[in-house]
């Protein structure tokens, strides 16, 4: 016995194609790209599978076809048979139609986005909005749409289902199982067959890792100058003069200091008598006057002699 009702519940059916699916294709359309510019102009024979109809043909066309037939069992049978005998917290069970309507529905959102996220070459903040905006936006609404607020007929249903353990896991091995035969099928192919594309992309890759390790190494060299004259710029400004006279004078910090504040302040000597000569008055040799070693020149400054010399 067979009846004429859906799986899924008829907002998602409107909204599927309008807010869930459509901007990640738009903007992939719009934004994505194989090479960059200075590429396609160096490599002209990248614009040949698209002359020759190679990326979309009868054959592509009957692949995909296939492909959507498995990924629709995939997304049938999986989500039948995890919660076939499931039941919630409370001990009920989750095998009613609209329950699993909600599954499939949540898992064929996530699954189509994330295949898009892998079909994307070029990735701009665009892309990142509209693909995880996406996910996101369908379990507001669904969240939202299923409330009391609103009193529908799916009223609590995606409380129930989100709220289990089954529901996450399903998801995990459902969208694993659809997308490890894709991601294998292109390493392979990549790796044994690549196109001219990939081989175009691989080394604009292969350049801007190159051009940014130069970049990062140069950053580090100019830096690495900049501090030092910093430094050194620093250390001018700072000091008035360096230690390299001290070092080279031979002297210590307490000596130098010593002979600074003496050389600061003289010696002043009181009541000093005026000796001219060590030697006998007999001599009255003139020239022995200065001759002496411990003889140094004077002056008189307020009836105190001044001596500016080391005695």
């Amino acid at each position: 016995m067979f009846i004429f009702q859906t799986l899924f519940d008829p907002y998602f059916i409107s909204f599927y194609n309008l807010f869930y699916t459509s901007m990640p294709c738009l903007f992939m359309a719009a934004f994505d790209q194989d090479v960059n510019e200075t590429y396609s102009l160096r490599y002209p024979k990248l614009y040949t599978p698209g002359l020759r109809d190679m990326l979309f043909n009868k054959k592509i066309f009957l692949l995909g076809v296939m492909e959507g037939f498995i990924t629709s069992l995939i997304l049938f049978f999986i989500p039948y048979g995890t919660f076939y005998w499931a039941t919630n917290p409370w001990g009920t069970d989750l095998v009613d139609h609209q329950s699993f309507g909600v599954v499939v529905a949540s898992i064929l959102v996530v699954a189509v986005n994330l295949r898009c996220a892998l079909d994307t070459s070029y990735w701009t903040g665009f892309n990142h909005f509209v693909i995880w905006g996406s996910m996101i936006l369908y379990f507001c609404f669904i969240l939202t749409m299923y409330s009391s607020v609103f009193n529908y007929t799916y009223m609590g249903v995606a409380y129930q289902v989100y709220s289990t353990a089954n529901f996450w896991l399903c998801l995990l091995l459902t969208i694993t199982i659809l997308l490890i035969p894709v991601i294998a099928y292109r390493f392979y192919y990549l790796d044994m067959h690549p196109t001219l594309s990939d081989r175009a992309r691989l080394k604009q890759r292969m350049s801007k890792s190159k051009a940014r390790s130069g970049d990062i190494t140069m950053r580090r060299q100019s830096t690495l100058r900049r501090s030092t004259r910093s430094l050194r710029s620093g250390y001018a400004f700072a000091h008035q003069q360096g230690f390299g006279e001290l070092i080279t004078s031979g002297l210590n910090m307490r000596q130098r200091v010593e002979q600074s504040e003496a050389r600061d302040n003289p010696v002043q000597l009181t009541k000093i008598k005026r000796i001219n000569s060590l030697n006998s008055p007999q001599n009255g040799n003139s020239a022995s006057e200065g001759s002496h070693v411990n003889n140094v020149s004077e002056h008189e400054h307020d009836k105190h002699v001044m001596f500016s010399e080391k005695l």
